[in-house]
C-alpha cells in the first residue's frame, strides 16, 4: 500500500529449519506426544541436546492452558468443523499482536508477493493519492504520471464521490478503497466532482510506478531553490532514481540551495535511504545497526562524494523510520538545519524470517543509530527550528498546503536564503 510503515525490507531470512507451528486444535495431542517422548528420554538413551529440545517444546506447551481448554471444548460442543488453516493463520497473526511488538508483521506467501511488487513501486490500482473529506469522499490531491487515472483524465482536485453507482460516504472508507482496487484490465466506474459538475469516468486498472518524490523550483528574491518533497522511502530502483533525477535536474537549473520535505514520510527502505544519504553525505558512517542476537554493531559508510550545497530538512511528528535516519544523518553532519516538529521516534527495524509454507513473519530485530547521536526509537529527533502549522493546515494533507500559507516550509526558505547569502 502506500502507507509503508517503517523499514521492514531490510532483511530476509529463511529458517534454519522449518518453524514449530502446531494449530492450537492439535496441542492436547502434541502434549500427551511430549509426556511419551518425556518417558523416552528418561528410560531411553537419547542425546543431551534432544533432551534439552524437548523440555524446551514441553514448557512451551505450559503457558497455552486456557486455549487447550477452550480446543477442548470446541472439540466436544462445536456444531461445525473448525478449518485448521484457517484457525492456524488467526493463531499466528494473534501470537505476533499478543507479543507485543508494535511493528511486527505477518505476511502469508500470496500477500508477500503483492509486498514486493509494491514496494518495488509496481502498484496495481488507478494511481492516486487521496485524502477523505467527510462531506463529499475522497479528494485527488496527486495524480501519478503514466497511471491509469492519468490516461482516463482525473487530475488534482476532482472528487470521487460515487463507486459502481454507490456513494463514497455510504459505503465508508475501507469499503470504498477496497472498491477501487482490483485486478489488472478491470474496470471500475467512478463518479467525480469538478468544480461542482459531476462527471463519470470508467478507469481500467493496472501497474504504474508509484511516484515518491516531487520536485519543485522556487524563486524567492531572485534566489533559486530546489523544493523536493519525499512521500515514502521504496527502493533503489524506484525512490532513489527519483531522488537523484530531481535533485540533479535542480542542480542543472543552478539552485543555490535544497530543501526536503520528509513531513508524513513514514519509511521505507533501509538501501534506499542509505544510498540516498551516501549520495548527499561526505566520507564518513551513515548509519549504526545493533542486532538482539549479537554483540556485533555494523556500520555504513558514505563515500567522498557529496552535494555541497545549503540544505534544510522539512519534519514533523509524522515523520518516522527511515524518513527520521534521513532527517539525522543530515544533522548530524551539519548539512542541513532540521525545521518543523519532533519526529515519531521510530528507530529500530524488522527482520523476516521466512517459514516453511512461503509466508513471513518481521520480527523487531534491530536498532539503528545516526552516523554520531544516540538512538532515537522512542524519543523523536529535536528540530533545530521549531515550527507548528496554523490551526486551518496543521491536520491537511500536505499536498493541500499552499506554500504561502506552510509556515514551516515559509521558515525554511528563510533559514536557507540567510545561509545562501551569508
Amino acid at each position: 500500500m502506500d502507507q509503508y510503515s517503517d523499514m521492514t525490507n531490510e532483511t530476509v531470512q529463511k529458517s534454519a529449519r522449518p518453524p514449530f507451528r502446531v494449530p492450537f486444535w492439535m496441542l492436547i495431542l502434541c502434549i500427551l506426544l511430549t509426556g511419551a517422548f518425556v518417558f523416552m528420554a528418561t528410560f531411553v538413551p537419547l542425546s543431551l541436546a534432544f533432551k534439552t529440545e524437548i523440555n524446551k517444546a514441553y514448557g512451551r506447551f505450559a503457558q497455552y492452558d486456557k486455549l487447550i481448554e477452550v480446543a477442548e471444548i470446541y472439540d466436544q460442543k462445536y456444531l461445525y468443523e473448525v478449518d485448521p488453516e484457517l484457525l492456524e493463520e488467526a493463531l499466528t497473526s494473534a501470537y505476533i499482536y499478543g507479543s507485543g511488538d508494535r511493528f511486527a508483521s505477518y505476511y502469508t506467501a500470496e500477500e508477500w508477493a503483492a509486498q514486493i511488487e509494491t514496494s518495488a513501486g509496481n502498484s496495481v490500482g488507478i494511481g492516486v493519492y487521496i485524502t477523505f473529506d467527510p462531506q463529499k469522499g475522497f479528494l485527488i490531491v496527486q495524480v501519478m504520471k503514466n497511471s491509469p487515472a492519468q490516461r482516463a483524465g482525473l487530475v488534482a482536485g476532482d472528487y470521487i464521490v460515487g463507486i459502481e453507482g454507490e456513494s463514497v460516504l455510504t459505503l465508508g472508507y475501507d469499503t470504498a478503497v477496497n472498491q477501487i482496487s482490483g485486478e489488472v484490465g478491470s474496470d471500475v466506474n467512478l463518479l467525480i466532482e469538478r468544480n461542482g459538475e459531476a462527471i463519470e469516468k470508467k478507469v481500467t486498472r493496472g501497474h504504474y510506478i508509484a511516484e515518491t518524490v516531487y520536485a519543485e523550483l522556487l524563486e524567492v528574491e531572485g534566489k533559486k531553490i530546489g523544493y523536493i518533497q519525499i512521500t515514502e522511502f521504496l527502493s533503489e530502483a524506484v525512490t532513489t532514481t527519483q531522488f537523484k533525477n530531481a535533485v540533479e535536474t535542480l542542480k542543472s537549473l543552478n539552485v543555490e540551495g535544497l530543501i526536503f520535505d520528509v513531513r508524513d514520510n513514514p519509511g521505507g527502505d533501509l538501501n534506499a535511504i542509505c544510498t540516498i544519504l551516501d549520495y548527499l553525505l561526505p566520507e564518513g558512517p551513515i548509519v549504526r545497526i545493533s542486532y538482539a542476537d549479537s554483540d556485533q554493531e555494523d556500520v555504513i559508510y558514505s563515500g567522498r562524494s557529496e552535494i555541497d550545497l545549503p540544505m534544510i530538512v522539512l519534519a514533523n511528528e509524522h515523520t518516522a523510520s527511515a524518513a527520521e535516519l534521513f532527517t539525522s544523518a543530515l544533522q548530524d553532519y551539519e548539512k542541513a538545519s532540521v525545521v518543523g516538529q519532533k519526529t515519531y521516534g521510530k528507530g529500530c527495524g524488522q527482520s523476516g524470517v521466512e517459514l516453511s509454507d512461503g509466508s513471513l513473519v518481521f520480527i523487531t530485530h534491530f536498532l539503528y543509530s545516526p552516523p554520531f547521536s544516540e538512538n532515537y526509537d522512542g524519543i523523536g529527533i529535536i528540530p533545530d527550528y521549531e515550527v507548528i502549522l496554523s490551526e486551518e493546515w496543521k491536520d491537511k494533507n500536505l499536498f493541500l498546503v499552499p506554500h504561502n500559507e506552510d509556515a514551516q516550509l515559509q521558515k525554511g526558505v528563510e533559514i536557507l536564503l540567510n545561509d545562501i547569502n551569508s
